[in-house]
């Protein structure tokens, strides 16, 4: 019976001495710490500790639109040791903006899942008389209008573009650096239509300071359902910017499996859906190759908007 006592404790204690003995995880993430995919990237790797029982440190490793740590992803050693918490720019907007890219986002990376996804959202301005997408149409008729966005080549500059294409009228962009900026000029109907994400478009449109037209998402969002979607007016209408768990390529199929089947279980835990949603995202949890498909239709789509919009980086 000793033998046996013995025997099972070491079967218990065996994964807890090899976790202790691995490295940690690197959890590469391209943007600065205390912002959304910064928040974002610790809940991802708060949860890949839990249930791969290692250690995640987060490195942030900014510039160039996230290329920067998204190229030392790439080029790191495909051994489970360092992962990239990568969101959408890096991997399908970027290659279409920048004059060139240390990395190929279609060939580069083992993609594992898509852990969150940020609604774009379409705000007016409070006296424009724009409340939906067809008086949006119908005031674009009379003319361009202005809009803003929070940068070029951004998720949201893309959006509006898309939209603008999509109704068959134009308008007239003006970039800001960031929300702060642009939405004075937004309340006091500077520009008429201003495009952000849901993290920081929403709370004044809640206030009553501006009003939310339409959420990008492909249906109503949790985070605002009273807010229609724009494919209700604009049919398959889809734009989001989000955060995926890519590796290096080459990643063993094994290792690649059981990131994978960690960040699906991490999606559909109730806690991890309820912080996500408190800053602003829902957990999606894809699969390696949805991900995959995800890359290469969202390439895809942004490539021709982007050259249609003119859009360079540097």
């Amino acid at each position: 019976m000793l033998r046996i006592a013995l025997a099972v404790l070491a079967l218990l204690v065996a994964p807890q001495a090899i976790a202790q003995t691995q490295p940690p995880i690197r959890l590469i993430v391209g943007f600065p710490p205390g912002g959304g995919i910064d928040l974002l990237s610790r809940v991802m790797g708060e949860g890949l500790a839990a249930r791969l029982g290692r250690t995640v440190v987060v490195e942030n490793r900014t510039g160039a639109g996230g290329n920067i740590a998204t190229d030392a992803v790439a080029k790191a050693t495909p051994d489970g040791n360092t992962l990239g918490a990568v969101p959408a720019g890096p991997l399908v907007i970027n290659r279409h903006i920048y004059r060139s890219m240390p990395f190929d986002p279609l060939a580069d990376f083992t993609p594992i899942s898509r852990f969150a996804a940020i609604p774009v959202v379409f705000l007016a301005a409070p006296r424009s008389g724009i409340t939906d997408i067809a008086s949006l149409r119908a005031t674009l008729e009379k003319g361009p209008l202005p809009c803003g966005t929070p940068g070029a080549g951004t998720t949201q500059h893309l959006a509006v573009s898309l939209l603008m294409r999509e109704l068959r009228r134009q308008c007239t962009i003006v970039h800001y650096r960031g929300t702060g900026p642009a939405l004075p000029d937004l309340l006091n109907g500077t520009i008429a239509l201003y495009t952000d994400t849901v993290v920081t478009g929403l709370p004044p449109a809640r206030d009553g300071r501006a009003r939310a037209i339409a959420i990008a998402s492909p249906t109503r969002s949790a985070l605002a359902p009273e807010v229609p979607v724009v494919a209700e007016s604009v049919p398959g209408f889809v734009a989001e910017t989000w955060l995926a768990l890519v590796a290096p390529r080459g990643l063993p199929e094994a290792q690649a499996a059981r990131l994978e089947e960690a960040m699906i279980a991490m999606a559909r835990d109730p806690a991890v859906v309820a912080r996500l949603r408190e800053l602003g995202a829902e957990a999606v949890g894809s699969t390696r190759a949805e991900l995959a498909e995800t890359i290469r239709g969202q390439d895809a789509m942004w490539g021709p908007v982007a050259k249609g919009a003119g859009v360079t980086a540097d």
